[in-house]
Parts: structure tokens; C-alpha cells; sequence
């Protein structure tokens, strides 16, 4: 079996990681893997870079100008097309393409004419709405109704003069409904029930949650991790900085800070300079750590911390929880989208959405109830080889459809 994936990026971020990972399941399973991308940061084994920086700009330019994405690079995707007709897969997979790379309609048609059996993954809301790939921010439903009027005309990819929102969605419902042999695939459960609320819910939909390396994301010595960081006998709480840092989480921030003693840090990763300028009006009380791209500098910075807190009110699974339980850190989130899924028995709490008294109080729970260690659990639920396997069976029923 000949499986070619095809996604914003490969080897990196969070999509990125999820196609390479699947891609080393078809492989030891004695299958074919095949990746079409935007960006990769090494030369990728049976890889096909669609399109060139001159293109995506051009795409950039006019999405932003006529609110379209998706709608231009038509030159680069007919390569990418004829590239197809030489590849000549049993199976393609479609992750993010929303990073103007590539011409949507013109892939699903070429996808139905050759009756290609094809799976979507939805990581996000893009393929169901006429823009947007969030709208819980906004407590839109527009999507449901066949938007228009886009409350999100003005947030990325952001559209200066046109809301193209409904002239969109109806190409969604046009170029999607014929291809003859689709899957979609959402990757928590909270995302395929959306989904099912507007013209998708005539179409076949499961989950399969992603999963992480739990050969990297696994318990470490916490006492060696604090001591190294001048941490010792520390209580940490963990957060990612993109999260904490959003002007509706200002009062979290601000309320935990003032909560912490001087037992306790609040350690922020992902800081850029100017926040790490921002910070420091806290003083020692807030550890930054700046940008980590290295999954095992990565889980040594969950092992170090006591609790991971996910302020995230717009994700539909985030990986971030998976790897922080792994590591043995329980988890505190709001109960948003699809981030409590994850917080089994025994791994955390979730808190109502912008709950802060809760949230403060469960970090305080936390810390009185001493050392967690929910890694096992994390390890039996989030493994990526068991998730990724579920794939095999997927791509296996279209092929004999």
C-alpha cells in the first residue's frame, strides 16, 4: 500500500510531527510512505515540496486582499498533480493546507476524477468553515448556517477587502461531497462532533486522538532537573507563554503571581525577548524559558515542573497535555474544546472556562496532595504507535471499499 500525506509541514510543529510520525507506521508495517509539504528542515525521503517561496507569497498576498486560501498556487499544484500521476498512490492524506501552498479545489477534483480513496484529518476547523480555523473565541456558529457576515474577516489569515466566508463553504460542500471515497478523521472527540453540526454530519467521521513519543516524554529525575534550573525544593507550575500571555488571561496571570510564595515559581516557556521584558516586573517570582524546539528539552521542562497549567480556551487536542502526563505532571485545564479529553482519572483537573478562583484552587490542590506520577496512564492512552496504528486500519478499508 502507497500512502502519500500531504501537510503544511514536515518534521516540525505539531502537524508537522503527526505526518512524519505516521509515516514511520506505514514504514514498519512493510507500507510505502510518501510526503508532500510546504517546509521541511531536512531533505525528507520520498518528499515533494509543493510550490517555492515566490508562490506563497503570491497566495499570501491575495488571500489577504480577497479572502480566499486555498485559491491560488494553481500552477504549483498542477506540478504537484502530474507529480501524483507518477507517484501513483493507493492512499492520500490530507493534514493542514492552509498555509497557502496549494489550490484545494482543484486537488479534490483531481482526487474524485481518479477516485483516489482519500482521509482528512482534521486538526482544526478549517474544512468545515468558510475561513476561519477557530470560532469558539468569537461564540460564532456561523458555519452551521453557511457563514457570511465572518466575525473572524479581520483575524488571520486576515481579509482586507472581502468576506468570501459563504462563497467558500459552498465550494467546501461542493468539492468535498465528491469525492467518492472519503474518510475524515477528527483528532479529538469534540472535533467531530462540530463538524457533525454543519455539512458534514452526512459524512462517515471517527477519531483518532494523536498521540506523542513516550520513549521522549517519560519521567525524569525531578529533584537533578530542578537543582540544574536553581530550582530546588520549588514548587513549579508550568505554562506555555502564547497561553498565559493572552490579554484574557491577564487576570490568571496576575492572581497566580500574587498567590505564589517563596516556595513557589511560575515557569513560562515559549517567551520571546519582549516578553521575557514583560515578565520581569515579577522578578523572581516567573521563570522564562524561550522558544524550545527539541522534544527532549521539551520533556525535560514538563519532568521539572510539579503541574502543567493549559490556559488555552481554542484547541481542538492539545498535544501539550499528552506530553506533560507522559512526563508524570498532572495537568489543570479549562474545559474548552478539546482539551479535557485528556484529563483522565487520576491526571489532573479541569476547571470551567476563565475560572480562575478554581484554577488557583486546584494548583493549591495540587501542591498539598504531594508528588504525582500519572506517566503510566499517560503512556497506556497517548503512545503515538498505538494511535498511529489505528491509521493502517483506515487507509486498509478504503483501499477495499
Amino acid at each position: 500500500m502507497r500512502v502519500l500525506q500531504i501537510n503544511a509541514t514536515y518534521g516540525y510543529g505539531s502537524t508537522g510531527l503527526i505526518m512524519q510520525d505516521i509515516g514511520e507506521t506505514l514504514t514498519a508495517a512493510g507500507e510505502e510512505a510518501f510526503f508532500a509539504y510546504q517546509s521541511a528542515k531536512e531533505l525528507v525521503p520520498n518528499g515533494y515540496c509543493v510550490g517555492n517561496r515566490i508562490d506563497w507569497k503570491v497566495h499570501a498576498v491575495l488571500c489577504r486582499l480577497f479572502g480566499r486560501q486555498g485559491y491560488y498556487s494553481k500552477a504549483a499544484t498542477r506540478r504537484f498533480l502530474r507529480y501524483l500521476d507518477e507517484v501513483k498512490p493507493d492512499i492520500v492524506h490530507l493534514h493542514n493546507l492552509h498555509s497557502n501552498y496549494i489550490h484545494l479545489n482543484d486537488l479534490l477534483k483531481y482526487l474524485a476524477k481518479k477516485d483516489i480513496p482519500t482521509v482528512i484529518t482534521m486538526h482544526d476547523c478549517w474544512y468545515f468553515t468558510g475561513k476561519c480555523f477557530h470560532y469558539v473565541d468569537v461564540g460564532c456558529d456561523g458555519f452551521q448556517h453557511g457563514c457570511g457576515n465572518c466575525l473572524k474577516k479581520e483575524a488571520p489569515p486576515a481579509s482586507l477587502l472581502f468576506d468570501c466566508s459563504r462563497a467558500v463553504l459552498r465550494d467546501r460542500i461542493r468539492f468535498l461531497s465528491v469525492v467518492p471515497r472519503l474518510k475524515i478523521v477528527g483528532c479529538s472527540e469534540w472535533i467531530c462532533g462540530e463538524a457533525k453540526k454543519g455539512f458534514m454530519r452526512d459524512f462517515a467521521i471517527t477519531a483518532i486522538r494523536n498521540g506523542v513519543d513516550i520513549t521522549v516524554f517519560k519521567p525524569q529525575d525531578k529533584r537533578a532537573l530542578k537543582t540544574a534550573r536553581g530550582l530546588q525544593d520549588k514548587f513549579v507550575v508550568m505554562g506555555m507563554a502564547n497561553k498565559w500571555l493572552l490579554p484574557s488571561n491577564r487576570a490568571l496571570l496576575e492572581r497566580t503571581v500574587a498567590m505564589l510564595d517563596d516556595g513557589a515559581v511560575l515557569m513560562l516557556v515559549g517567551c520571546t525577548d519582549g516578553q521575557k521584558a514583560q515578565l520581569a516586573r515579577y522578578g523572581d517570582k516567573v521563570v522564562c524559558i524561550g522558544f524550545v524546539s527539541d522534544r527532549a528539552q521539551m520533556a525535560a521542562c514538563y519532568a521539572t515542573a510539579d503541574v502543567f497549567v493549559n490556559a488555552t480556551h481554542a484547541d481542538t487536542l492539545p498535544t501539550v497535555n499528552m506530553e506533560s502526563i507522559c512526563c508524570g505532571t498532572p495537568v489543570i485545564t479549562y474545559d474548552s474544546c478539546g482539551s479535557p479529553e485528556l484529563i483522565l482519572e487520576g491526571c489532573g483537573y479541569t476547571v470551567a472556562e476563565d475560572d480562575v478562583d478554581r484554577m488557583l484552587e486546584r494548583i493549591t490542590a495540587v501542591r498539598q496532595s504531594g508528588a504525582w506520577d500519572c506517566s503510566a496512564i499517560g503512556a497506556e492512552h497517548f503512545d503515538k504507535n498505538k494511535s498511529y496504528r489505528q491509521y493502517m486500519d483506515v487507509y486498509r478499508e478504503l483501499v477495499k471499499a
